[in-house]
């Protein structure tokens, strides 16, 4: 199911697919409290984040909503997660490459109102989010919310679907969901 999303997926160069029901993706509301501490510098700063987001509950209510979700996956060079700079730099090609997949969904039919993508990490489209200066997404057809702000328990997903996160090669592997009604 869903071959024309796992086409484009790959063409892009995500490496892996998963498929489960939406209902079972495991989430915890109780999560928020990291996306609160503010670590990454995105919380009430930028719309594809929390709380621009929406609520944790609502998002995990949204995303129960959806019949399925396809989570897919890449792995990056990165030998120090805990370096911010070698971690920001895989993020931001994951981020570019998940834009990328919403886009190319898009010209398939695909919307807001039958699908999302859900990429790690706040959007960084813009080098200041209109949330700051009081103006609208400049980008609201390409921008993807964090897969953070809807709560997903990533490591219990992991290992329900046997995808190993410490990456075969040594880097990181970044998640990009795909839910679809």
């Amino acid at each position: 199911m869903y071959e024309d999303i796992k086409k484009l997926a790959e063409s892009i160069g995500f490496e892996d697919c998963k498929e489960i029901k939406a209902r079972l993706v495991p989430c915890d509301p109780t999560l928020r409290r990291f996306c609160e501490k503010n670590i990454c510098g995105m919380y009430r700063s930028n719309y594809m984040c929390p709380p621009a987001e929406g609520s944790a509950e609502t998002l995990v209510a949204q995303l129960h909503n959806y019949k399925d979700v396809l989570v897919f996956t890449k792995e990056y060079p990165c030998k120090d997660v805990t370096v911010l700079e070698e971690y920001i730099g895989a993020q931001l090609e994951h981020e570019r490459r998940s834009q990328t997949l919403w886009r190319s969904m898009q010209k398939l039919d695909y919307s807001k109102k039958n699908a999302r993508v859900l990429s790690a990490g706040g959007c960084h489209l813009c080098e200041v989010c209109g949330i700051k200066t009081g103006e609208p997404c400049r980008h609201p057809d390409t921008a993807c919310p964090s897969v953070s702000g809807y709560c997903i328990e990533v490591a219990k997903l992991s290992e329900m679907l046997g995808i190993n996160m410490q990456g075969e090669k040594g880097g990181v592997v970044l998640y990009c969901f795909v839910l679809v009604k």
